[in-house]
């Protein structure tokens, strides 16, 4: 446990210590929307990214999930985005990213690995990214009528982000 505490603590050094665009901590909040097996849900999100490089952001994510016809459930995203960044004058930039993750929830029959893309564009300390999740469900799911629902699912996002960062 030692060394591997040690080896991600290495990094995060390394890779924090190279001249970077963006800023070590940011935030943002920003909302989704599905459908699974015919009912539409709605999430809002708030998230915090550590940007290990300009090109890799560790995002967590804590979300609740809404909607009629199902249970509210919350929780945490937690994803390892890969951002290929191309700048736009002297305070901007365009992004595109994807990457992998989990989401642990507060019903464990909710749990789901992710899949993520998305683009997004930064000028002067606000951002708007959009684009879309896939989540995979651990476990079979069923509907209040005793009815399974569909394994995995797709929703789709927005993100608005503004002065919320920290370091660079």
């Amino acid at each position: 446990m030692r060394t591997i505490l040690f080896l991600l603590s290495s990094i995060v050094v390394a890779s924090t210590s190279f001249a970077k665009e963006t800023p070590l901590v940011t935030g943002d909040i920003g909302g989704s929307t599905g459908n699974n097996n015919g009912v539409t849900y709605q999430e809002v999100h708030l998230g915090v990214n550590l940007n290990f490089t300009d090109w890799l952001t560790w995002r967590n994510s804590g979300f609740q999930r809404t909607g009629d016809k199902i249970e509210t459930i919350t929780g945490l995203d937690s994803t390892l985005r890969l951002v290929l960044r191309t700048k736009l004058g002297q305070s901007g930039s365009f992004n595109f990213f994807l990457g992998p993750g989990y989401r642990w929830s507060s019903k464990e029959v909710n749990n789901a690995v992710i899949g993520e893309a998305g683009i997004g564009a930064n000028f002067g300390g606000f951002g708007l990214s959009g684009g879309a999740k896939y989540l995979k469900y651990d476990k079979d799911r069923f509907n209040s009528d005793g009815e399974i629902l569909k394994n995995e699912d797709v929703n789709y996002f927005i993100n608005i982000s503004g002065n919320t960062s920290f370091g660079k």
